[in-house]
């Protein structure tokens, strides 16, 4: 029984003839509990609303969360409102004061006191300490409980400990090893690491100097950061966006490319203002979230695996900003009020709550038959993996999956035809084509596409006169 190779990541053509592999909403994930069928691919969360009485009024700036303080409560910059809500109860509250501007956000806590950076001003326990003129907006990161952020010309400065708005005249630094234009500080462990447009600059704790307490390492990482949004930490190190359009990981005091060539032309042709990037974990795994306006690439580091995620047949994911609080993920949008839980127990997007259907997410993948000469015949063609996860009633009580073939590479396509996936408790559901004519070299490509609000997962897909 001959089988497909199906697509683990996707891999967007460079040009008109070129091959690709698709795999959007999907990613794959070993399957410890079929031998003969080592991998299977999974579908990505959905999203529930956690704003049923519509509290959030304004865009959604920032989110921020920490245990010690406001009794770990999640901080959502509504606007110009900084609220607080109660992951348990669902309760929103309000910190007193206004953030003034409308541009995203970053947040940066102690134990005792909170500052927020926007491009109009730098907000510090309750206090505006500084005019857009006097700091250039980068993001803060508490390090070693002293808020470290900087500009351009003034180098970075730094606060008293826990005292974020006593910042006296001498707690500057200007020196740099390679002198650039610094685009954002990102606290690494023990380490502060500044990202410049040229190099990477990692400062280190000297705790025991009250009037020096930081100091530079003797190495500079010769790459350059392009885009501030994209840096995240992640547990294997420091992932961003370099000039070059290549997402880097940070080893040692140097940076790998983990970035496929096709992504790199995604990247290329976004602003870089436009580009946001989180990270969680899940399920035993991290997912590095690249957002852009026309495109959203997501790493899955057990497998460094890319794939798409879209939404509504959009060409990007709405949702590009994730909180992971008391091991729950919630996602807001680039712009808007949806403040909404992300899980792979919703099957559709914004629901209303877990028993309430929302927006259909359309999930794609292709398999790849090689040819190396020849004309043979396709034979049957079937999909395996779980089947039966059909609803009792309504959308997706009868879920179907759709198929497309190319034996041109991916340059013309038949038109979809559906089988069934299974109604509820149809555990021996065969999604069966027949009369699927013959492949030509370089191979045949089916392409696969699901639009059901169902659970399932893909293990297999097998083709030829013994299927």
């Amino acid at each position: 029984m001959p089988r497909a190779v199906f697509a683990t990541g996707h891999a967007a053509r460079a040009f008109a003839g070129d091959s690709e592999r698709v795999l959007v909403n999907m990613y794959a994930e070993p399957n410890e509990s079929d031998p003969a069928r080592p991998i299977k691919l999974m579908t990505t969360p959905g999203t529930m609303d956690k704003d049923a009485g519509n509290v959030i009024q304004g865009n959604i700036r920032a989110m921020a969360q920490e245990d010690a303080f406001a009794s770990g409560k999640v901080l959502v910059l509504d606007g110009t409102t900084l609220r607080t809500w109660v992951p348990s109860t669902g309760t929103f509250g309000t910190i007193t004061g206004t953030v003034t501007g409308t541009d995203r956000a970053d947040v940066a806590i102690s134990q005792t006191e909170l500052a927020i950076l926007s491009v109009v001003r730098l907000r510090l326990g309750g206090h505006d300490i500084a005019a857009a003129t006097d700091v250039i907006p980068v993001r803060i990161r508490r390090y070693c409980d002293e808020p470290r952020f900087d500009d351009t010309t003034a180098g970075s400065l730094y606060s008293s400990v826990l005292d974020f708005d006593d910042i006296t005249g001498l707690n500057f630094y200007t020196a740099e090893g390679s002198p650039d234009n610094l685009v954002a500080v990102r606290r690494w462990a023990e380490m502060a690491l500044m990202f410049g447009t040229e190099t990477l600059e990692m400062w280190y704790s000297e705790p025991s100097n009250a009037s020096d307490p930081f100091s530079r390492a003797s190495s500079v990482v010769p790459t350059g950061c392009r885009a501030r949004d994209t840096i995240a930490i992640t547990s294997v190190g420091p992932v961003w966006v370099d000039p070059e359009n290549n997402v880097v990981l940070l080893i040692g005091a140097q940076t790998q490319t983990i970035s496929p060539p096709w992504l790199s032309r995604l990247i290329a042709a976004e602003t870089a203002s436009d580009l946001i990037a989180s990270t969680y974990k899940a399920e035993g795994d991290e997912f590095y979230v690249l957002n852009g306006l026309n495109f959203c690439a997501v790493l899955k580091g057990g497998t460094q695996d890319w794939h798409l995620r879209k939404t509504d047949s959009s060409d990007t994911w709405a949702f590009s900003r994730i909180l992971t609080a008391g091991g729950a993920q919630y996602a807001t949008k680039r712009t808007g009020t949806a403040f909404m839980r992300l899980s792979r127990d919703y099957a559709t997007d914004e629901q209303a709550d877990a028993e309430t259907l929302g927006t259909d997410i359309t999930r794609e993948f292709t398999a790849h038959i090689p040819h190396d000469a020849g004309r043979p015949a396709l034979g049957p063609i079937m999909v395996d993996g779980s089947k039966g996860g059909g609803l009792a009633a309504g959308d997706g009580s009868a879920p179907v999956i759709q198929m497309r073939i190319s034996t041109d590479n991916g340059n013309t396509w038949s038109s979809f035809r559906s089988r069934k996936l299974g109604a509820q408790g149809a555990y021996d559901e065969r999604s069966k084509w027949n009369q699927n004519g013959r492949g030509r070299r370089p191979q045949t490509i089916l392409h696969f596409k699901i639009v059901e609000p169902v659970a399932f997962t893909v293990t297999g897909v097998t083709w030829g006169e013994a299927s």
